[in-house]
């Protein structure tokens, strides 16, 4: 039996393939002792006081392993979700301003093909002081949308700078985009827009031919803006303007898609806001005369018959809506009052009546979802020209009086996402001399809930919100 023989052609072809054999198998080797790597993580070295914290892997996980390895230090609770391999931790409050937090994964969790993570990992950031946007001047054209500290000593920046004015605008809940409305001057129509206030790059995201698109409104995860449009119906014989209906834009998709809220053409809607968890969605139609409350989860709407006008609050866990509601006696319409209702069960609750010596016409809730900032007006020895704001503790039915200067009247508020400030703009209805005030233009101030301090941010501005 002759055996076969090897060319130089064949040794090298052998010299070679054992060499990939072992570079594999050095590979194998390195890899278990390099283990999972992060791709990515964020945020890094600064955050805001809603931004989620990011871990990116280079491979699929063991999910169940990764989860008990993760917490912040200090510790905050909150909830974990994944895209492929990417984590998401979503604190269950705001993060505290100036303070700084550290992320830790520890070694031990494991990937979907059972190689482990080998080292903790730690990074860290400091979250930055709250700042607040508006629309100034008040008394002159065009507005734009303006961004001021809230140190003592407020510093302001001017955001937009268009010719024909800002209607109205959004921040986005991580505070690193703001929304805005701009009309168009040469065609009369008004588009959404949106503004990178980290790149500055801007981005036209509606397309409204012949309509008017305003009123955006944050989805609190930032996926979807739902804004107010409205038809204009030019060159239809006979047929006006249409009324406002509710339409939502997709920024998941590139471009951005919009759509209408509501399938039905008949069902119409304003002043749309959504629940904290992003799962509900309710606004004002005027065609059923009701507060429509749609579930995303489940597609079914739930509505809440009310005059008032107002899609009233909903409750940070979109299980409760507080509104205001104007009864009629005698076919005369007598003074709002607030009403409560549990939207899973429909039970109502009075939280004031029309025979008190008050009227309630705007509430907004503190993030805890317990207690109300609620616009009173007395009418009894404590009236005042304006309206003063009353914190209510809906449990307990304790008030506390927030403001209570008559020369002021308080006309729209919100909580800072911490709960420890609320943000008010407010017009000097009275002079020094406790005449009315002729001169008089919106401000905008920020109160201290534990000491009661009022700060002025921006005099001569209005629609203020708060810019994590």
């Amino acid at each position: 039996m002759r055996l076969a023989r090897f060319n130089r052609f064949d040794r090298a072809v052998w010299i070679v393939a054992a060499a990939v054999i072992a570079l594999i198998g050095v590979t194998i080797a390195l890899g278990d002792r390099v283990g999972v790597t992060l791709d990515s993580v964020s945020p890094l070295g600064t955050a805001r006081s809603t931004s989620r914290i990011l871990i990116r892997f280079n491979e699929p996980m063991d999910r169940a392993t990764v989860e008990p390895r993760f917490r912040l230090e200090p510790p905050v609770r909150g909830a974990i979700t994944w895209t492929s391999t990417t984590m998401q931790f979503r604190p269950a409050e705001a993060l505290q301003p100036g303070a700084t937090y550290t992320a830790i994964l520890e070694a031990g969790a494991l990937s979907s093909a059972g190689r482990a993570v080998l080292s903790e990992y730690r990074f860290s950031f400091t979250v930055q002081p709250l700042r607040v946007a508006y629309l100034a001047p008040a008394d002159n054209i065009p507005q734009n949308i303006w961004l001021v500290t809230t140190d003592s000593n407020p510093t302001a920046q001017q955001l937009t700078f268009s010719p024909s004015g800002i209607y109205d605008y959004a921040i986005s809940p991580d505070g690193s985009r703001v929304a805005f409305a701009e009309t168009n001057t040469s065609t009369g129509t008004t588009d959404i827009k949106i503004l990178d206030l980290e790149t500055g790059s801007l981005e036209q995201v509606t397309n409204c031919i012949d309509a008017s698109c305003t009123s955006p409104a944050w989805r609190p995860d930032g996926a979807f803006i739902a804004y107010e449009r409205v038809d204009y119906n030019t060159g239809v014989a006979n047929l006006g303007s249409s009324p406002r209906r509710v339409w939502l834009i997709d920024l998941s998709t590139l471009p951005a898609t919009t759509r209408p809220l509501f399938n039905d053409s008949q069902l119409l809607g304003f002043d749309p806001q959504w629940s904290a968890d992003g799962a509900r969605i309710a606004v004002f139609d005027p065609g059923t005369a009701a507060i429509l409350v749609y579930d995303f989860n489940t597609g079914n709407i739930i509505g809440v018959p009310s005059r008032a006008g107002s899609s009233g609050a909903l409750s940070p866990d979109g299980r409760r809506l507080v509104y205001p509601e104007i009864p009629i006696i005698d076919g005369i319409s007598v003074r709002p009052f607030m009403r409560l209702v549990e939207l899973d069960t429909g039970a109502q609750t009075d939280l004031s009546t029309p025979d008190d010596p008050f009227e309630d016409t705007r509430a907004v809730w503190h993030p805890d979802g317990v207690r109300l900032a609620i616009a009173r007006r007395y009418l009894d020895d404590r009236y005042t020209r304006g309206y003063q704001i009353v914190l209510l503790n809906t449990q307990t039915g304790a008030l506390e009086q927030l403001t209570d200067d008559p020369r002021y009247a308080n006309q729209f508020f919100w909580f800072d996402p911490t709960g420890e400030r609320l943000l008010i703009q407010r017009f000097p209805e009275l002079d020094i001399n406790m005449q009315p005030n002729a001169t008089g233009r919106p401000e905008i101030w920020a109160l201290d809930l534990a000491n009661r301090d009022l700060t002025l941010l921006a005099s001569n501005a209005y629609l203020p919100r708060w810019s994590p």
